[in-house]
């Protein structure tokens, strides 16, 4: 039992040592590809001029927004009358809110009239008398 459980640990051993091995030789061809990739990029971007870089930019958003154009125009035709009938479901919402809401306002109104006239009699009680 102890022999198989060390015969065990032995290869997994040799098999993660061999497997660390070949993962450290394939990292640096995988980043050399990355840090040509990113240098042939920047060399790109060095030859390209800002004036022809912000004319294609712009000519990208152009051509994006005239492709994009009709269908936002038709997504806002189609929900024209879905916004319509939402605004006519909230306003006898709105008002029924309203109506329940204005008694408590006036409440809290009073309320805080009255405790700011307990303050301030307060306040003058505590004054001295001139």
């Amino acid at each position: 039992m102890k022999f198989s459980l060390i015969a065990v640990i032995v290869v997994a051993l040799a098999i993660g040592s061999e497997s660390a091995s070949l993962v450290k030789r394939d990292a640096p061809a995988e980043l050399d590809k990355i840090a040509k990739y990113f240098q042939d990029l920047v060399d790109n971007l060095k030859n390209v001029e800002g004036a022809e870089l912000a004319n294609k930019a712009n000519a990208y958003l152009e051509q994006s927004r005239a492709q994009f154009q009709p269908m936002v125009e038709k997504l806002q035709e189609q929900l024209k009358p879905f916004s319509g009938n939402i605004e006519e479901q909230i306003k006898p919402l709105a008002a029924s809110v309203q109506s329940q809401v204005a008694p408590l306002a006036g409440m809290v109104q009073t309320h805080v009239e009255d405790m700011i006239k307990f303050v301030a009699d307060q306040a003058k009680a505590m004054l001295p008398p001139q």
